[in-house]
């Protein structure tokens, strides 16, 4: 009998077989899926991101930028919030060719914005490049899909010198846009002429003859400024007799430049005219210096004549006797200024005193300056000058509404209906209830001894026009003489004036002003180019 043998598969082992199988083949699958899934980018937990997108990156400058700034902090913006530890000096760079630029990178107002702050200013109208390289991540570690690299160019400069340095000064210097319109301009000093412009590196190809150049920017700029020292000349102004007065105007002077001279007469002289190698008597006198000059300022005795005075009885000006020009508010000065004696305000400060370049005394009670031959006090020096300020002052309103009081000798009204000019007064106590004008090239004459008074009481303003004078005759003194002004003292170009104004509110002196007197004003004093002598 033969027996057949069938060898055949479990059916449970095949369906188990079946199984294993399916499940390696999902497996597999599943390890594709993630390997893929791990080398793209991935959805953090961050509203807004968009899944599988890597982070990205946006500067500022941008790219292909131009006329950026040579201090500029680079600005970097990403998409996501960055991990702050991956955003640094390895990831992200900035070079000038291949010359690496160091600096700072750090976070800015959120943890999508960054910063790159060059260590040192960047090179004027240069292209920098800079990168944002991989290594910088997201929060989950997902890097951008590839470097972010960008290029920049700076904005132009021009630069200037000065050859030689000592020849004068430039303005115009500095960073503009590319393409703009510039001007340069070129100021030779004393003794020195501008010649041209030229390059640096090319000294014998003039750009302009002009002190001032215009041109438009296309690129740095490195210019040089000539000069050309010119002849210099001597102005020496000496005084005849020496006790006569003072001069100033004295100095070195470039050929071809004016030089104004002044005579200023000691009390109980007058300037009489010039000599050498200038004449006449205007003073002050400008001149042309082409050559070496030697001038002398003439002075002769007034002459006074002895006696017992006419005319009203002065008020005391105590404190305010002490100085030449003394306000409440303020003193200004420009031009050619000299003021022979002191000056003070209060209760304004020293700040209210301008044109004067003061140089405080060590002391701190008063400063000096070049154009004030005494003192100069202020209410905000060192004691004791605020309080003998505040007596100054007080003694200059007494005297003012005293003397605007006077009644005796009896007064003389209205006199010329209050145009002055070409009269000759002699002492006395004269009143208006107008204003008084001299007017422009005419003269008032003075005339009495060396004792003798005079007092003006003006309602409204006194105006001096240009040119005109005051004159004293007869040895009468400017000390002796008060203006008494209820509006306000205008003191026109080169006139010449004599005595003491007492002014309710401001008083101005124009330039080639003249005043032998002192000004006492309740407000300002302002001066343009004024000559005041003490009395």
């Amino acid at each position: 009998m033969t027996t057949n043998i069938f060898l055949s598969r479990n059916s449970t082992a095949a369906h188990q077989s079946r199984g294993y199988s399916k499940l390696y083949a999902i497996l597999l699958l599943s390890l594709v899926t993630l390997a893929l899934f791990l080398a793209g980018c991935k959805k953090d937990d961050f509203e807004g991101e968009i899944a599988g997108v890597c982070p990205v990156v946006t500067s500022d400058p941008i790219n292909g930028a131009v006329d950026v700034a040579v201090g500029k902090t680079i600005g970097l913006t990403f998409n996501t919030d960055m991990k702050g530890s991956t955003v640094n000096t390895t990831t992200v760079l900035l070079k000038l060719g291949t010359t690496a630029i160091t600096g700072i990178v750090g976070p800015s107002a959120d943890g999508k914005s960054f910063t790159f702050d060059p260590s040192s200013d960047l090179q004027p109208f240069e292209t920098y490049t800079g990168r944002v390289t991989t290594g910088a991540k997201d929060t989950l570690r997902s890097p951008m899909a590839a470097d972010y690299v960008w290029s920049f160019k700076t904005i132009p400069r021009i630069t200037i010198t000065s050859s030689p340095i000592a020849g004068g000064s430039t303005t115009g210097a500095g960073d503009f846009a590319q393409g703009s319109a510039v001007t340069v301009t070129a100021a030779p000093n004393a003794g020195y002429t501008f010649v041209n412009w030229t390059k640096v590196g090319a000294p014998t190809v003039p750009l302009s003859s002009d002190a001032s150049y215009q041109f438009n920017m296309n690129g740095n700029v490195e210019l040089v400024a000539n000069f050309s020292q010119v002849a210099t000349f001597t102005v020496t102004v000496t005084s005849n007799p020496l006790a006569g007065g003072t001069t100033t105007g004295s100095g070195v002077y470039a050929s071809g430049s004016s030089a104004t001279i002044r005579a200023i007469p000691n009390s109980g002289y007058t300037f009489t005219g010039w000599s050498g190698d200038a004449t006449g008597s205007t003073n002050p006198l400008t001149l042309t210096v082409n050559a070496n000059k030697n001038i002398t300022a003439n002075f002769a005795s007034g002459g006074p004549i002895a006696g017992t005075g006419v005319g009203p009885t002065l008020p005391a000006l105590g404190g305010a006797m002490n100085f030449t020009v003394l306000t409440k508010a303020g003193i200004s000065t420009t031009g050619i200024t000299l003021i022979n004696g002191d000056i003070g305000v209060s209760p304004a400060a020293a700040t209210a005193i301008t044109g004067f370049g003061l140089i405080m005394d060590a002391s701190g009670e008063f400063s000096r300056s070049p154009i004030v031959t005494g003192r100069i006090y202020a209410s905000n020096y060192a004691a004791p000058t605020p309080s003998n300020m505040t007596t100054a002052v007080s003694n200059m309103e007494t005297a003012y509404t005293t003397a605007n009081g006077l009644v005796t000798p009896a007064p003389i009204i209205g006199t010329g209906a209050g145009n002055i000019s070409g009269l000759n007064l002699a002492p006395g106590l004269y009143k208006w209830s107008t204003g008084v004008l001299i007017d422009p090239n005419t003269t008032v004459t003075l005339t009495g001894g060396v004792n003798d008074t005079w007092v003006f009481q003006i309602a409204q303003d006194l105006t001096v026009s240009n040119s005109a004078k005051v004159i004293l005759q007869g040895g009468a003194q400017a000390k002796n003489i008060m203006w008494v002004v209820a509006g306000q003292a205008t003191l026109g170009t080169n006139s010449n004036f004599s005595g003491i104004i007492m002014s309710k509110t401001l008083i101005s002196a124009n330039n080639g002003t003249i005043v032998t007197g002192k000004l006492l004003a309740q407000t300002a004093v302002t001066l343009i180019g004024t000559t005041i002598i003490q009395p």
